[in-house]
């Protein structure tokens, strides 16, 4: 098992800049990372960046999701749930759902996708993509988990759409 504390910490490490840019990555964070960590993909040029939400929705395939100016935050992880669109399932852990990690007051702070029960592959931020045991994640991304259906990405990326269009503020990511 990985030490979350550390792992939250080489995140973090100067204000994250290491942790978005591919070469800073490669060169700075790479050889801290555990060996139980599996980078699939190394964080992609800032136009085509995207963060975990978007991966794990199965958005990054769409343009205006891309470079943060769509972010796919939180607050639209609760609406689709709200809304029905994601759907929690009992603690059944399904090759393809999704896992969503919360902090202790219920924050959602990151997404990815179940490869079987124990693995995950998700994106972490704005960083590379990792295939990851479940609890080998930073502290940060909190110590509970809901697992709920992954949602076909047109019918996301539509229900995005109307609710950047209601009127609810969606501030880009700079």
């Amino acid at each position: 098992m990985v030490n979350r504390n550390e792992l939250t910490a080489i995140i973090e490490k100067e204000d994250g800049v290491n942790w978005w840019k591919s070469e800073l990555f490669s060169k700075n964070i790479l050889p801290l990372l555990s060996q139980e960590l599996e980078i699939v993909e190394l964080p992609p040029e800032e136009k085509n960046n995207y963060n975990c939400f978007v991966f794990a929705l199965g958005l990054e395939d769409y343009p205006e999701f891309l470079d943060g100016s769509n972010p796919v935050q939180k607050e639209f992880i609760r609406h689709l749930l709200s809304k029905g669109i994601l759907t929690e399932t009992p603690n059944k852990l399904f090759s393809g759902n999704v896992v969503f990690y919360v902090t202790e007051e219920g924050v959602i702070t990151h997404g990815g996708v179940m490869e079987n029960e124990d693995t995950v592959l998700s994106k972490w931020m704005w960083g590379p993509i990792i295939r990851h045991h479940l609890w080998n994640v930073p502290s940060s991304f909190g110590n509970d988990v809901f697992y709920t259906n992954r949602p076909d990405p047109l019918i996301v990326k539509e229900e995005y759409e109307r609710y950047r269009d209601s009127g609810i503020e969606i501030r880009p990511i700079s």
